[in-house]
């Protein structure tokens, strides 16, 4: 059984550790206590339960036990059999940890063997209270993002954002069944909390199924040590899902948005252009062409989930604008008839007037109409997925000021910021897909590509699709 996951066995929780001791695996439960996370700390071993002698037994201890249980954090750690005491050997005369430790057999202790006959007696058991932490996301604009805060003893305090990333974060999205996390912001983003700072620092591989599951020390109040709520944690996590709906093709339709498990419709208050390229972008649909309201696509069911969309339209998916709090908004009267939409095009790519169909001009159809892209922070990251996207190899170089001629028609992009691993450039961030010529662009500035895919396509007279 994989390290971190319980048992129920004759009503216990149990758990078996991927370590072997002695050729034997050891299985870790708490016993005779009111519920499954206290109780009297007892070990399996060659077959046999035993206990563990209090000497040194302490909070670090006793929060290792409750970690590997996935019991949360240690509340107490009683001694002199304050749970009764136990029968059979004694196997551990001591156990030291950190506190930290995602397993008692990663602590330090002498051989495993019954330490009875050495003196040691059952007036000696160590036990361990554990609080089985709940977490959530606190002053986001929705329940899957925020401060991060978790409820020990019955009072809600925060996560210091010491060793705080990308990790952390998913576990913390992942145990509200909020997706995968987009986020992980630090310095009291979402404001600074009050109350308790519980954990000074949490370590995570990113793969646990609950905070618990990570390593960190023991879980107090870290504000006497001089942490403040300035550091506090922050996650946001990807809930919404993306979709247009009743449209002739996949990239039109009704705007509509997956949030807990149920899809709903963005009221179309604010609704434009910028809001719909963002939503093309997501889709990987191209550019905007058109942003109706007033449910042009037929009205929507379900809840509204959003009152309004704000976007700048370079953001490259909705949750990224802004927005309040999703909920539905139907009981504040809004309707399905005021529903938003989108219409994209997907854009279709060439490079034109080089040696091969493998470097050229950049060019972009749009709308059916052939246009070029400006050269403003073309880089080999932008040529990478020009390259990619038609099938060509790899960039080798990005040529700018129109090094294969000015092209003619519109100049449909101002500028596009890929990061190299987009499949396509409607992946990659850029601004509202139009005509900029009149903004003063002039196609001295068109950008082009050379990619490696040139010799083989043009011996094999197969031109990339």
């Amino acid at each position: 059984m994989a390290l971190g996951r319980h048992l129920s066995l004759r009503g216990l929780c149990v758990l078996l550790l991927g370590t072997v001791v002695g050729g034997q695996a050891l299985e870790v439960r708490l016993k005779d206590g009111a519920h499954r996370c206290e109780g009297r700390m007892e070990v399996k071993h060659q077959g046999e339960w035993g206990t563990v002698d209090d000497l040194n037994w302490s909070m670090e201890e006793a929060a290792v036990v409750c970690r590997q249980l996935g019991c949360g954090g240690a509340t107490d750690a009683p001694k002199r059999a304050h749970f009764g005491p136990g029968i059979g050997p004694i196997w551990f005369p001591y156990i030291y940890c950190k506190g930290p430790e995602s397993a008692i057999t990663e602590c330090s202790y002498p051989p495993v063997k019954d330490h009875r006959p050495e003196g040691n007696s059952r007036d000696k058991d160590a036990g361990a209270v554990c609080s089985v932490l709940e977490v959530r996301l606190k002053d986001g604009a929705h329940n899957c993002e925020g401060k991060v805060e978790v409820k020990r003893q019955g009072e809600w305090g925060t996560v210091n954002d010491d060793n705080w990333s990308m990790e952390e974060a998913q576990v913390v999205c992942r145990e509200p069944k909020c997706g995968a996390a987009t986020d992980a912001p630090r310095g009291a983003y979402f404001g600074s909390g009050i109350g308790p700072i519980w954990f000074q620092y949490i370590y995570c591989n990113g793969t646990e199924s609950m905070l618990t599951q990570c390593s960190y020390p023991p879980l107090k109040d870290h504000h006497p040590e001089g942490l403040s709520h300035d550091g506090d944690a922050g996650a946001v996590c990807s809930d919404l899902e993306v979709r247009l709906n009743d449209g002739t093709h996949r990239c039109e339709g009704r705007v509509e948005v997956r949030h807990q498990g149920e899809w709903g419709t963005v009221n179309d208050h604010s609704w434009s252009m910028e809001e719909a390229a963002v939503v093309c972008r997501r889709l990987g649909c191209g550019g905007a062409v058109d942003a109706p309201k007033r449910a042009k696509f037929g009205p929507g069911i379900g809840p509204i989930w959003f009152h309004y969309i704000y976007c700048k339209g370079q953001e490259s998916a909705i949750t990224k604008c802004s927005y309040p709090t999703v909920k539905d908004h139907r009981p504040e009267g809004h309707s399905h008839g005021k529903d938003a939409g989108a219409v994209c095009s997907a854009l279709e790519l060439r490079l034109k007037d080089g040696a091969h169909p493998c470097e050229g001009r950049v060019e972009v159809k749009h709308q059916g109409e052939w246009g070029t892209v400006n050269d403003l922070n073309w880089s080999l990251e932008e040529a990478s997925v020009v390259c990619r996207q038609l099938g060509c190899g790899t960039a080798v170089d990005t040529p700018k000021g129109a090094k294969f001629r000015p092209g003619i028609g519109p100049i449909w992009f101002h500028y596009i910021y890929c990061k190299g691993p987009e499949s396509a450039i409607t992946k990659c961030s850029y601004p509202t897909v139009k005509d900029h010529r009149p903004e003063h662009h002039s196609h001295e500035k068109d950008a082009g590509a050379v990619c490696s895919g040139k010799c083989c396509l043009v011996e094999k007279g197969n031109p990339p699709q």
